[in-house]
């Protein structure tokens, strides 16, 4: 069981580090991110359907 709970802290640290810490730089960045989140878990819609929606609000995040 002490296994699962590093390997947990292991991922979650891998993710904040290079991810979260180069990706999530404003407000607007946190929305879209929290807004695929739950398109993902809550509404569960098709990865790919996520992965698209979140390369064009990317973009237009970009361009505004």
């Amino acid at each position: 069981m002490g296994v699962n709970a590093a390997v947990v802290g292991i991922l979650i640290s891998a993710f904040y580090q290079p991810i979260w810490t180069s990706a999530i730089l404003t407000p607007i960045d946190f929305t879209l991110a929290a807004l695929l989140f739950f398109m993902l878990v809550y509404w569960k819609l098709p990865p790919w359907f996520i992965v698209l929606t979140g390369a064009i609000g990317g973009a237009l995040i970009a361009i505004f």
